[in-house]
């Protein structure tokens, strides 16, 4: 569900016509490559099916990924098992023995999006086509280390150009809140029409500094009545998962902060300063970027009487700026505040501290060039150390999904699905 968030910012992230206009080099290029990429997720999300092999695999993944000894005794889970020589080496120390891996590839084909098991899947080339890679080992200090790795094609759009796209979307703040509105609609009719469904640009303001620079303040509201009557089960989730959470996440250099992002009593608020399409620090003198700012980030979550999750995990930030790659790439070291019914017990604080020592928590998410076409890639990469805790903590995820699959993630993904349709239909224009 948390990939819903991005997408109640993709009006504001591509709604005026100079960004927009920044995806090629010419109008009908500009056009064709931002309707590939909404074409995409508009495949992905299009009356998705999962070949038995997965189906039964997520099943298992979603109920073990944190007490993950259960699922490598299990040899009908994985692709593929392979011995790795003794101190190999990851982010998260030295392993050996055996590496399970299970690869998927996704495809769109006769109207479905069609996730299928496979030892050797093949390169993603066409629109909305992706490669899935799971991977589990032991570690030599008896903890285990999870690799994930998802590719998605995108199109032919080179990974250069998303400089020029976020440079045109944050000069395109620097006007009055009024004309930002009046813009994105008219930019943008059919996805705010059906993006406004779930979510609805609360308020702007924008705030002209001495220095020319301009200080924005977006708010989305998220609100599922208007989808309730033909999305009933999904709606009954959002109510339940979605409007409670709480989460915020905060770019920072020392003490002044760069761009601010937060979600809490039904709204996501963002926060940023820009001067000519160049992003500047929310107070202070205006400086260049960094190439690497820390992060900071708060995560809660509701189930039944609690508010289970994180405060104050904190990492470095680092750009990733090529021709070839533009990405985010995050690593976090800093063991976070807990909030749990249970904490306090001596015997807690070992396995909550493991994914964040060594080499810490990584999360990579980018675009980069590959065979001929752009695919948007993520990667996350993090050692565990089974417990109690960490079993229970499980559990919650586990209760989570089993309400999530059938009818919710359905209608999800058919809300998705035509979200991005009315996108692909805007920019096609």
């Amino acid at each position: 569900m948390l990939r819903l968030l991005p997408f109640a910012l993709l009006p504001l992230g591509v709604g005026c016509r100079d960004a927009l206009a920044a995806f090629g080099t010419d109008p009908a290029q500009a056009a064709a490559q931002a309707g590939d990429a909404a074409e995409s997720f508009e495949r992905r999300f299009t009356n998705v099916v999962r070949d038995a092999h997965f189906a039964e695999a997520r099943l298992a993944l979603a109920r073990h990924a944190l007490t993950p000894s259960r699922l490598a005794r299990d040899t009908s889970l994985w692709t593929a098992t392979r011995p790795v020589g003794s101190g190999v080496t990851g982010s998260a120390g030295a392993g050996s023995g055996v590496e399970h891996e299970l690869a998927l590839r996704g495809a769109f084909e006769g109207n479905r999006y069609r996730f299928t098991t496979s030892a050797q899947p093949p390169t993603p080339v066409a629109v909305g086509d992706a490669r899935h890679r799971m991977r589990l080992r032991r570690l030599d200090d008896g903890d285990w280390f999870w690799q994930t790795h998802v590719e998605q094609s995108l199109g032919t759009m080179p990974p250069a150009r998303v400089p020029a796209v976020l440079h045109a979307l944050l000069a395109s703040a620097e006007r009055p809140a009024g004309t930002l509105r009046v813009d994105y609609r008219a930019a943008l009719p059919r996805t705010t029409a059906a993006l406004s469904r779930l979510a609805t640009l609360d308020s702007i303001a924008t705030t002209r500094l001495a220095d020319s620079s301009t200080l924005v303040l977006l708010r989305m509201r998220i609100d599922a009545t208007p989808i309730a009557r033909e999305m009933p089960a999904f709606t009954r989730f959002v109510r339940k998962y979605i409007e409670p959470s709480r989460w915020r996440i905060t770019l920072r250099d020392g003490r002044t902060e760069w761009f601010d992002v937060a979600a809490a009593q039904r709204s996501v608020t963002m926060r940023f300063r820009t001067r000519r399409g160049t992003l500047l620090p929310l107070t202070g003198t205006a400086r260049p970027l960094p190439d690497s700012l820390q992060i900071s980030v708060d995560a809660l979550a509701k189930f039944g009487p609690w508010m289970v999750g994180v405060t104050r995990m904190a990492g470095t930030f680092r750009f990733i700026d090529t021709p070839t790659e533009q990405a985010w790439a995050m690593r976090f070291t800093t063991v976070p505040e807990w909030h749990l019914p249970l904490l306090g017990e001596a015997l807690l604080r070992a396995p909550l501290r493991r994914p964040f020592e060594r080499g810490g928590l990584v999360f990579r998410l980018g675009v980069r060039e590959q065979a001929g076409v752009t695919v948007v890639d993520r990667d996350l990469d993090v050692a565990l150390r089974e417990s109690t805790v960490m079993r229970w903590l499980g559990s919650l995820g586990f209760t989570a999904m089993s309400d999530f699959q059938g009818q919710v993630e359905e209608e999800e993904s058919r809300f998705l699905a035509e979200l991005f349709r009315a996108m692909r239909r805007d920019l096609g224009g």
